[in-house]
């Protein structure tokens, strides 16, 4: 049996704060029933209260999980988020190879279009390769 007394808002004396009854009720239990059913009544109070708490301190963690299973990724989800991460990057590396060639068909459309309206981009190109001095 745990017994609290408190002063000033306090706690004195006793055990885990929540599964005690205070001094005064016990007290006025000794009063009126006796020592013997009051430290029954006390004890069952107590360890009454005592599993009340746990009960909700289970319900609570058991809240707290689900949600949390709700809110974060699994592993399962991050190897999904990997496979369309990779099947991305395969898609973009192609995109880019294919600007790549369209660039390089460009430069030589333009070149060609330089020589045959310029005859005089024919003669530079033949210094710039070093073929004219």
């Amino acid at each position: 049996m745990t017994i609290v007394k408190y002063e000033d808002d306090k706690i004195v004396e006793g055990a885990v704060m929540g599964y005690a009854i205070p001094l005064k009720i016990y007290e006025q239990l000794e009063e009126k029933l006796g020592k013997e059913a009051a430290g029954v009544i006390t004890k069952a109070l107590e360890e009454s209260i005592k599993k009340a708490f746990e009960e909700a301190e289970e319900r609570q963690q058991t809240v707290i999980s689900e949600n949390l299973k709700k809110e974060l990724a699994t592993k399962y989800d991050l190897a999904l988020l990997k496979k369309d991460i990779e099947k991305l990057e395969i898609d973009l590396r192609k995109e880019i190879e294919l600007v790549r060639k369209d660039m390089k068909i460009m430069t030589v459309i333009i070149v060609a279009v330089m020589v045959v309206l310029n005859q005089n981009s024919l003669e530079f190109i033949a210094r710039l390769l070093g073929l004219l001095k």
